[in-house]
């Protein structure tokens, strides 16, 4: 992630432009008010992707297009900042025009033409509707163990991932391993 430089144009006890862009969206999204440490901190983040390319409309998107979790596990903060977070390591996407969702064509008609940091940006920002960790389970809103998926019976180790209900018991790490050792090559 590039260092934040504070920017020339505000003053020490003027709240950044990131700030101020994120107390905008709290005021249209009360569930996603930033306060205190959080909101100096996140309001630099957004200070530094203002700065570096990224719209207002893109970050407002980033930060309030999603809908928060059903469980919370950490804080709102948190959230907010793990989506700042994954859209930032990425350059701002230059085409992107910033017009309402309905006048743009479907992900589907934009996968053959999305260049590939598009793409790896879009799915590291999908997170599970329940837990809000990223990592959805193919074709569901929700990760494998929001789902209840088993634990698959062959990984080793301290966390165990999760096999798909109606496959071998394995998840798919396991069994894409087990296939290339049957196919003689390396993993």
């Amino acid at each position: 992630m590039p260092e934040y430089r504070p920017s020339r144009h505000t003053s020490p006890g003027e709240p950044s432009a990131g700030a101020r862009l994120l107390l905008s969206i709290g005021v249209e999204h009360p569930e996603l008010l930033l306060t205190g440490p959080a909101l100096r901190d996140q309001g630099q983040v957004v200070t530094a992707m203002l700065e570096t390319g990224w719209s207002p409309e893109q970050v407002r998107r980033i930060v309030a297009s999603r809908p928060l979790p059903d469980r919370i596990r950490s804080s709102v903060d948190a959230i907010v900042a793990a989506r700042l977070h994954a859209a930032h390591v990425y350059t701002p996407p230059a085409a992107c025009p910033d017009t309402a969702p309905a006048a743009r064509p479907s992900q589907t008609a934009l996968a053959d033409h999305r260049p590939v940091r598009e793409a790896l940006a879009y799915r590291a920002l999908a997170e599970c509707a329940g837990c809000g960790l990223p990592g959805c389970a193919p074709g569901e809103s929700l990760c494998p163990a929001c789902l209840n998926w088993p634990l698959c019976r062959c990984c080793t180790g301290p966390t165990p991932r999760r096999a798909h209900p109606e496959g071998d018991g394995r998840c798919t790490t396991c069994a894409t391993a087990s296939t290339r050792r049957l196919e003689g090559t390396s993993a």
